[in-house]
């Protein structure tokens, strides 16, 4: 049977069609000094946890090396510093990386180092059985999930018989909390069906009590100004101690007027902690490009088709950190320095070997999850790892707006504007999707609730029981004091996850 399905899968994969046109790029993001300061901050941080540049140890340094998505080229540098007689390529998409020549200190390390600057997805420019050691490191935004079969193919080809792969890779998470999102109820319909007092009370507790909803009735029973009998209605049953008389027409149910539905854009303006519209339009960028939102789900059986020995370790959670002035904050705070002590890199980065097949492993509700044992096991490092995902959402604003744009233009109206020409100032009337302006107040609503969420404020004065400085406040803290709703408390501390990352190891087939 493993043997059939070993051959479905070989089929499947020859069979495959890239979306992309050649030459394309698939990256949604603008680089920026601020994304390169946090990818060099990653790699400090994978750094202390693994206690080397690699997950794997080796006996002896690899000879030749390559970085695949290097970016600022940290990685890089480090490697040819600690392996003196390894020659390092690091190859990225985009020229950001320092020219060593010109730089003192690295001068010696330049003749080591080559950076590559291509499009991975068009091949490797590179021959074959070449390199003893190949590292990927957060490509999910850059490779469409139909062509990750291609890059790794391309990656064994030019890697020698044995030598090993390094993958770090994470799932492409829009961070937000999911229990801000609220559902507008409709306005409720008041009606006095009869004055009260002039109904017996016998009569009164034997009527049928009606819906007073207005969406629960058709336009039949308003017909008129008088309620229509319902041939669903059970008639009135007469009690048998009352002397039951008929009322007058004169008596006829007075309805308060019956609101319209709501306007297409008024569904709008929400919840400011509601950025559902926002994670729809991430969700769109990401599927119109053809990106795995659950990367770390899939990559195990493209893994599996062209390396062996393939190891993993459980994957690591990262909860979303609490807004201020909620429950959850103090307690982050009080856990805050013990926090650290608690985490294990050890226990969370022990390589096992993986099934290479598709799995709720990463799911961080499993008994088995670092941190469905103690959700708070690494809040101290929560908002670094939530300021890294959220300037990777930052950088693809642009991207997001095309999606939320076609998603959300046709709802709303134009908003009209007036232009003066200078020939004859003739006033002139244009129009333009209201789109935008809904996208700039929802997008200021996230950026403000994650300035929030990564603000020390509150750590700082709980902690140290300092006074609020003096001063204007930040923009995110006037944000949260105008909200009139309360911080929204979450049930379960790690159902909202900020980032979740996990590593693979695996080798090239030995020649037989």
């Amino acid at each position: 049977m493993h043997a059939a399905e070993k051959d479905v899968e070989a089929l499947l994969l020859k069979e495959r069609v890239f979306r992309r046109r050649p030459g394309d790029v698939a990256y949604p993001l603008n680089h920026s000094n601020d994304m390169l300061n946090y990818d060099n901050w990653d790699h400090i941080f994978f750094k202390k946890c693994f206690k080397s540049l690699t997950m794997t140890q080796f006996q002896t340094p690899p000879e030749v090396v390559l970085d695949l998505g290097c970016g600022s080229g940290i990685w890089v540098l480090e490697a040819a510093s600690q392996w003196q007689k390894s020659t390092i390529v690091g190859l990225d998409v985009m020229d950001v990386q320092p020219n060593l020549s010109t730089l003192e200190p690295y001068k010696d390390l330049a003749r080591r180092i080559k950076w590559v600057h291509i499009n991975l997805l068009d091949g490797l420019p590179f021959p074959d059985d070449c390199f003893d050691f190949v590292r990927i490191s957060r490509l999910g935004l850059g490779v469409p999930e139909d062509e990750w079969q291609f890059v790794l193919e391309e990656v064994s080809r030019v890697m020698k018989p044995g030598a090993a792969l390094e993958i770090l890779e994470e799932n492409l998470i829009f961070p937000y909390c999911q229990a801000a999102r609220r559902r507008p109820r409709p306005t409720p319909l008041t009606m006095d069906l009869f004055p009260v007092d002039s109904i017996p009370s016998s009569t009164r507790s034997s009527m049928t009590v009606f819906s007073t909803s207005p969406w629960d009735r058709s336009d039949d029973d308003l017909m008129d100004g008088t309620l229509k009998k319902k041939t669903s209605l059970s008639p009135l049953q007469e009690s048998p101690t009352s002397t039951h008389k008929m009322y007058s027409s004169s008596f006829v149910p007075q309805l308060s007027p019956v609101p319209s539905p709501p306007l297409a854009d008024s569904s709008f303006h929400t919840n400011p902690q509601d950025h559902s519209r926002l994670k729809a339009a991430w969700d769109a960028m990401l599927s119109r490009r053809f990106l795995a939102p659950q990367l770390i789900t899939v990559l195990p059986f493209y893994l599996s088709s062209c390396f062996v020995d393939v190891k993993t370790h459980p994957t690591l959670h990262i909860p979303l950190p609490p807004n201020s002035s909620s429950s959850d904050s103090k307690l982050f705070c009080s856990d805050y320095s013990s926090s650290a002590n608690a985490f294990n890199p050890e226990e969370q980065f022990e390589l096992k070997r993986s099934t290479g097949r598709h799995s709720d492993e990463e799911d961080p509700r499993r008994r088995d999850s670092t941190l469905a044992r103690d959700p708070k096991k690494v809040f101290s490092w929560a908002p670094m790892h939530l300021a890294r995902t959220v300037q990777t959402v930052k950088a693809c604003k642009e991207a997001i707006w095309d999606e939320y744009d076609k998603l959300h233009s046709p709802d709303l109206p134009p908003t009209i504007t007036q232009a003066r020409l200078k020939e004859g100032h003739r006033a002139v009337v244009s129009s333009k999707s209201a789109a935008r302006e809904s996208f700039d107040r929802a997008w200021d609503n996230w950026e403000n609730d994650m300035a929030d969420r990564l603000g020390m404020r509150d750590n700082i004065m709980f902690e140290l029981l300092w006074p609020e400085p003096a001063g204007e406040r930040p923009d995110w803290r006037v944000w949260r004091n105008s909200l009139d709703i309360k911080p929204v408390e979450q049930s379960e501390p790690a159902a909202d996850i900020c980032r979740t990352i996990r590593g693979f190891v695996a080798w090239k087939p030995q020649l037989k």
